[in-house]
């Protein structure tokens, strides 16, 4: 009988195992009950994390080194600081998904190809670091991806979008040694990846219209947008974007840099509460280093001492320092009502310096009766820049140089600020950092030639790697497609995240394998979109139209479609505020992508014209057609012997209610529901 048009989990799981044998379907569903232990456990974890931290820092307060949890949310609230638990947790979804791999299908012409890991090449000195350092360990890596796995790999990752069937039939079929690397630049001199990473900087730096401080509103968020789309369409420096960044002036909704200055402001403190706001943000999203935001409110000693060895060595009067730099910006507000609010960022040198004249805001008192300067009755602080081990100290205006334009220059001639930078596309590349988390470098533990004391180690798992990406994004004038290209190219990057011998946790910090991740709302609202070759029409608030692709959105409170948000969301993308976006699973996602009537379903009927579906039925294609080129447009590679015989034996003894038309959509709505197509591989 044919496939219920609202499937229930059984139902799935069978048309599954016709399709792909048990083992995908005992992988579909027991990712469905790990996913509803996630849900249960995940909660008292956080809680026995939570539990497990404050008993920590009761102890470490009651000997002088931390203050409890209640003094310092940030404390409280940041207890994976080397990123043990972030790798672990990547480990473990690699294991799971493991079973589910297609390389699992070992005689699917589009997965042959995979050679032995003696038989690699070194690429770049990526290679040679990640390589190196593995065969140091005496790990055997995973062996290299597949062409069908690199090419759905590098599209989604740099593109943000599954590749189209003609690709990956004509990518299949190219002989040429090169075709990965060609590939490799003709996605980086794409329209799509232009969407892709203008939407990366929407998430670094909180695009939204309406959050809890710093709102946007429709047209200065539009025009942020703008900003980022028109910057990486003419290949502007990243070193250039952050200096417009720091010092955008003007009007909000015409200039969108200025939108950096906007979405931090604080509207129910003094002015000084939105300075630190901004001087937090340049630590947090340009330098990776968001213990600062510890120091807005006391020192960091006292509070970082069990979390961040640099950050407890500074004071609140060095963040101040920071700042300082924003001391001089005036942001007045135009307009009577919401959304029709605009804003105007300009530099104005008749103000002050920071003043520590506030009692009252977000932060603790900044008088000297709550905190003693060095020198002693401070009033004033000059903007100064943080000391770090490798950017000299006290960085400050030059005479006749703006305080922000003097900050951009600084921030971007700091090593850590091309550091921070790679290490956070090396995470979008490869799931994880080279330094995790990605914000919260400690910038006393990173040179293996200058080792911390006691117990501590160094952060990142391979620091000469990081060294040598940050230098060569710096020589090539920080070049963002250059620095891609260098982690796309290498066979690092290429290696396969099907591992066929036992996985150790151990060797995730050697990234001997690749980390499948599950693919962001926006892909896979537009991985569907491609698939089924039924387009969408995203209205923009604001906008002049509406946008094809979920990757162009400007901002996670868009498209203005409910039942589109309502999916986008299920798959957490986050606020831009409040909520980080996530990567997790879980059952109302299986379940959205089972019954959701306006961006699944529908898409696969024969009725929606110019589908892939429709398109196949019209040409009265073979079921041995349909099958392969619905494997082809949905999971970006052709079906193993196994899965188009199976396929095919779906069009015979049809059933009472069956016809080919309903076996054909029915495939590509199972095919829409695999893992492999929700992952990233």
């Amino acid at each position: 009988m044919s496939l219920p048009r609202r499937p229930a989990v059984a139902v799935l799981a069978l048309l599954a195992a016709v399709l792909s044998g048990r083992a995908f379907a005992d992988a579909f569903v027991d990712s469905l009950a790990d996913s509803l232990a996630d849900s249960l456990t995940g909660a008292a974890e956080r809680a026995s994390g939570a539990a497990n931290a404050q008993r920590g820092n009761d102890l470490a307060f009651a000997t002088g080194h931390l203050a409890p949890a209640s003094d310092c949310a940030f404390a409280a609230s940041h207890v994976d600081p080397d990123g043990r638990a972030r790798r672990a947790s990547v480990s473990r979804v690699t294991r799971v998904m493991a079973a589910s791999h297609p390389a699992g299908a070992a005689s699917s012409p589009g997965l042959t190809g995979v050679v032995s890991h003696v038989r690699r090449v070194l690429q770049n000195y990526v290679d040679e670091e990640i390589f190196g350092a593995i065969d140091a360990a005496g790990v055997t890596p995973a062996p290299p991806s597949s062409d069908a796995e690199f090419l759905r790999r590098a599209t989604l990752d740099l593109t943000g979008r599954i590749p189209d069937a003609a690709t990956v039939t004509a990518f299949l079929a190219d002989p040429a040694a090169d075709k990965r690397s060609r590939m490799i630049d003709t996605l980086l001199a794409s329209d799509a990846f232009v969407d892709r990473w203008a939407q990366f900087f929407d998430d670094v730096f909180r695009n939204t219209s309406n959050a809890d401080s710093g709102q946007l509103f429709f047209a200065g968020r539009n025009a942020l947008h703008a900003y980022f789309v028109e910057a990486l369409r003419s290949k502007k420096p990243y070193d250039l974007i952050a200096r417009e960044l720091v010092a955008g002036a003007g009007l909000n909704t015409a200039n969108g840099q200025a939108n950096f200055a906007v979405r931090n402001i604080q509207q129910n403190g003094p002015a000084q509460d939105t300075y630190d706001n901004l001087g937090a943000s340049v630590g947090s999203a340009f330098l990776g280093t968001n213990a600062i935001f510890c120091t807005s409110c006391h020192n960091g000693s006292g509070h970082l001492d069990s979390i961040n060895l640099w950050g407890s060595t500074v004071r609140r009067q060095d963040f101040w320092g920071m700042s300082a730099f924003f001391a001089k910006t005036r942001i007045p507000r135009s307009g009577t009502q919401f959304p029709n609010y605009t804003y105007t960022v300009l530099d104005d040198p008749a103000l002050p310096d920071y003043r520590l004249n506030t009692t009252t805001g977000n932060k603790t008192d900044r008088t000297s009766a709550y905190y003693t300067t060095v020198p002693a009755g401070m009033t004033q602080i000059a903007p100064a820049y943080l000391r770090t081990p490798t950017n000299p100290p006290g960085g400050a205006p030059q005479p006749g140089e703006g305080y922000r334009a003097a900050m951009g220059r600084i921030l971007t001639a700091d090593p850590q600020f091309a550091r921070a930078t790679v290490n956070t596309l090396w995470k979008e590349m490869f799931t994880l950092g080279i330094v995790e988390p990605a914000d919260g470098f400690d910038l006393l533990r990173q040179d293996p030639a200058n080792p911390p004391p006691g117990a501590w180690t160094i952060q990142p798992t391979h620091p000469n790697l990081l060294t040598r990406l940050a230098d060569d994004f710096t020589g090539h004038g920080f070049d963002l497609r250059y620095i891609l290209s260098v982690m796309a190219k290498s066979s690092a990057y290429q290696l396969s995240s099907f591992y066929p011998g036992t996985w150790n946790d151990a060797s995730t910090a050697l990234f001997a394998r690749h980390f499948p991740r599950r693919l962001r709302a926006e892909e896979l609202f537009d991985a569907i979109t491609k698939a089924t070759n039924v387009p969408a029409s995203l209205t923009v608030s604001g906008a002049t139209g509406p946008v094809a692709w979920a990757g162009q959105l400007p901002d996670v409170n868009e498209p203005g479609s409910s039942s589109i948000r309502n999916f986008l969301d299920t798959f957490m993308r986050g606020d831009r505020d409040s909520e980080p976006r996530s990567s997790q699973f879980s059952i109302s996602q299986s379940l959205s992508l089972m019954n959701d009537s306006v961006v699944v379903i529908p898409r696969t009927r024969n009725s929606a014209a110019g589908s892939a579906v429709n398109k196949l039925i019209a040409a009265n294609a073979t079921p041995a057609v349909i099958v392969e080129t619905l494997y082809v447009s949905t999971l970006s590679r052709r079906p193993s012997s196994d899965e188009l015989a199976k396929g095919v034996a779906l069009f015979s003894n049809l059933a009472a209610g069956q016809t080919k038309t309903t076996v054909a959509e029915d495939l590509q709505f199972t095919l829409l529901n695999k893992l492999d197509f929700i992952f990233n591989y």
